[in-house]
Order: C-alpha cells, then structure tokens, then sequence
C-alpha cells in the first residue's frame, strides 16, 4: 500500500524541473500519516511547505533585505502547487481505500 512508502526526492524534485538551478531535491515522509483523515492531510500540507521552503531557499535573506529573493518566491510557489497536485490523488487513494473503493 503506498501509505507505507515514502516521497524521495519525487514529490519536490519533480516539482522542481524548471526551477532555478539553486533549488534542490527534498524529502518529504508520508509513511506515517492517514491521508484519509483531515489531520493528516493537514500535517502532510505542513512538511510539504517546510520541504517547499528549504528546496528553495525561501528563508535565506539577502543583506538588507527582510524578504526572500523573487528567484525563491517562485520556485516555492511552484514547488507548492506541483507538490500538491501530486499529493491530491494520493489522499483520494486514501479515502477511497478507507472506503473499501
């Protein structure tokens, strides 16, 4: 059952094709979750933003600046919507294999 197996490097690295050339390949764990379940989903939807934020540098500021780069603003932006496009059928698996479907 894919709930048992783990995201490496797919989930944000394919995400990550076209993003600039400083973004790297995360790994975001799902293996203990039941994305049948809202909390779940929710804490699924937390470590793929951290992993999104790490790949791409989000946090890393340049000197005299608050905000992150427009580089890192969009490679998160993109890494985010592709993670959780990908991530949309898994939990539907998982609903529907609660469901007995």
């Amino acid at each position: 059952m894919f709930k048992s197996t783990p995201i490496a490097a797919a989930l944000l690295g394919m995400a990550l094709t076209a993003t600039p050339a400083f973004a790297k390949d995360v790994e975001v764990r799902y293996s203990d979750l039941n994305l049948a379940t809202v909390e779940g989903q929710k804490t699924l939807d937390k470590r793929i933003e951290r992993a999104a934020r790490e790949a791409c540098h989000y946090d890393v500021r340049v000197t005299g600046s608050r905000l992150p780069t427009a580089e890192s603003r969009a490679c998160y932006n993109k890494a985010l919507d592709s993670a959780k496009t990908m991530m949309a059928s898994k939990i539907e698996a998982a609903q529907e294999a609660q469901l007995g479907g």
